[in-house]
C-alpha cells in the first residue's frame, strides 16, 4: 500500500449495505486503481445487538451475522487488504459484552467474527502522510462538522458516520491547505434497519472517497428512479 490513491469505503451497515454496491466498488477499482484502501467502520449493523430498539420483523443477531459474512466475501476478494475504522456499530459486540460486565479476554476480535482475510485490520484511527507531505487523519467521526473537525487535529480530516453528509471543505493555514471530507454510506436506504430515517427530510448519500496525489475528490453512486445505480462512475 502507498497513499498516492487512497479509497475510502464509506459505511457499509452489512448485510443492510445497497445492492449494488459490490458493482460499483468493482467499477471504482478499475477506473482509479487505489493503492490504499481505508473503511470508515460501521462494516456491519449488527442490529439485533443494538442498545436501541430495533423492528421485530429483522433477523435474530446470528442470522444477521451469518448474512453480514456473506455480504463481505466479494469485498474482501475485491480487496484483499484493507484498514478499518474502529466504529459506533462495528464496536457493538465489544460495547454489549463490557456492559454485561464481561471481560475483553473473553471475545474474538471484529476481524475473526467478520471471517476476514488476516490482512485487513482495525484502528481507532489512522494518520497518513499524503504525497504533497501534508497529513491526514482518518477516524470514524469526531462530529458532523469534518471543516471544524480537520481545523482542531490541524491536518485534513476524513469522516464516514454521516449518512447525509457528501462534502469537501477546504482551509487553509500558513504552512498548507488542508480539507475535511465525509464521504456518505453504502447503506440500502428501505432496508428496516434503515426505517428510522423515513422521516428525516435528509437521505442517505450514497458513495465513497479518494484521494488522489492529496487531492480529495468525492464518488456519488448515481441511481435511477428505481434506486438502482446507474453503472457510471
Amino acid at each position: 500500500m502507498n497513499n498516492n490513491r487512497i479509497l475510502i469505503v464509506s459505511d457499509l451497515h452489512c448485510p443492510y449495505e445497497h445492492r449494488d454496491t459490490v458493482r460499483f466498488l468493482a467499477a471504482i477499482k478499475k477506473k482509479y486503481k487505489p493503492t490504499r484502501i481505508i473503511l470508515t467502520g460501521d462494516e456491519a449493523d449488527f442490529a439485533g445487538i443494538s442498545f436501541h430498539d430495533h423492528d421485530p420483523d429483522m433477523d435474530s443477531s446470528g442470522k444477521e451475522l451469518d448474512k453480514a459474512i456473506k455480504a463481505l466475501q466479494p469485498i474482501y476478494k475485491l480487496f484483499p487488504t484493507a484498514q478499518v475504522l474502529e466504529s459506533n456499530h462495528g464496536s457493538l459486540v465489544l460495547r454489549k459484552a463490557l456492559a454485561h460486565g464481561m471481560s475483553r479476554s473473553y471475545f474474538k476480535g471484529p476481524g475473526e467474527i467478520l471471517k476476514a482475510p488476516k490482512t485487513w485490520s482495525w484502528h481507532f484511527d489512522i494518520v497518513l502522510n499524503l504525497p504533497d507531505g501534508t497529513p491526514c487523519y482518518f477516524h470514524h467521526s469526531k462530529g458532523a462538522n469534518v471543516k471544524k473537525n480537520s481545523q482542531a487535529m490541524g491536518s485534513s480530516f476524513v469522516q464516514g458516520h454521516h449518512h447525509e453528509s457528501f462534502e469537501i471543505s477546504y482551509w487553509g493555514n500558513p504552512h498548507a491547505l488542508l480539507f475535511g471530507m465525509t464521504v456518505g454510506c453504502l447503506v440500502d436506504p428501505h432496508s428496516l434497519a434503515m426505517a428510522y430515517n423515513k422521516n428525516n427530510l435528509r437521505r442517505p448519500v450514497i458513495g465513497c472517497g479518494i484521494i488522489i496525489d492529496s487531492i480529495p475528490q468525492l464518488i456519488p453512486m448515481k441511481l435511477n428512479k428505481k434506486g438502482r445505480w446507474n453503472g457510471k462512475v
